[in-house]
């Protein structure tokens, strides 16, 4: 069974641009890595410094794997001074679509 995930980060004020800037460059990097359904970045409509991303992998060993790629722990370090607020759900799929 697929693995689905949310991931709710909130940028301190004043950040959101350089925080959007680092999320759009892991995309293409993610979207090729193995076990990846669907990686996209959204922006919450009523506060554009709430990123949401709606992300799919293929097993919890793929999705963790990602979690440790090179490229993902750079980004996690480097958003760290400019985060007021993260947290990332992996979900249990009950029914429907991709996530």
């Amino acid at each position: 069974m697929t693995v689905p995930v949310v991931a709710l980060l909130t940028a301190k004020p004043g950040c959101e641009d350089k925080a959007e800037q680092l999320f759009r460059g892991v995309i293409e990097e993610t979207l090729r890595e193995e076990g990846c359904i669907t990686y996209q970045l959204n922006i919450d409509s009523k506060n554009p410094r709430r990123f949401v991303w709606t992300e799919e992998w293929a097993s919890q060993a793929l999705l963790d794997k990602h979690l440790q790629a090179p490229h993902i722990v750079k980004l996690f370090a480097d958003l760290e001074p400019l985060l007021e607020q993260a947290e990332v759900v992996a979900l249990r799929k009950v029914a429907g679509g991709n996530a």
